[in-house]
């Protein structure tokens, strides 16, 4: 039967875009950051993949403030990750920076 199979499973950017308009229903972060959000996942797509790696490297390495080198050494240890694995901590990790603007919103 139709009804008893499984909902597929859901992808990050999907799951990710979910996550923060609830946040955004909750009140707990600005609209502006699901709608920036929205346009950064758009523009992405417009990319070819290794236009998206450099870009998300040089962001990250940016954001931290460590070397493009080592977010390379990270990124290739999440890739060398179990599907399930990866997924899980790229959650978690989204779930760590929802958290951040949730705080960053509450002490405006």
């Amino acid at each position: 039967m139709a009804g008893d199979l499984p909902d597929p499973p859901e992808g990050f950017e999907t799951w990710l875009l979910r996550r923060v308009a609830q946040a955004v229903e909750a009140s707990e972060v600005p609209a502006h950051l699901l709608t920036e959000l929205q346009s950064e996942v758009e523009a992405a797509k417009d990319l070819s993949q290794e236009e998206g790696h450099t870009r998300a490297v040089e962001d990250i390495a940016e954001r931290l403030g460590i070397q493009p080198e080592e977010v390379e050494r990270g990124l290739s240890a999440l890739e060398a990750q179990a599907t399930v694995t990866r997924e899980v901590l790229m959650r978690r990790i989204a779930e760590a920076w929802l958290e951040t603007q949730r705080k960053a919103y509450r002490n405006c």
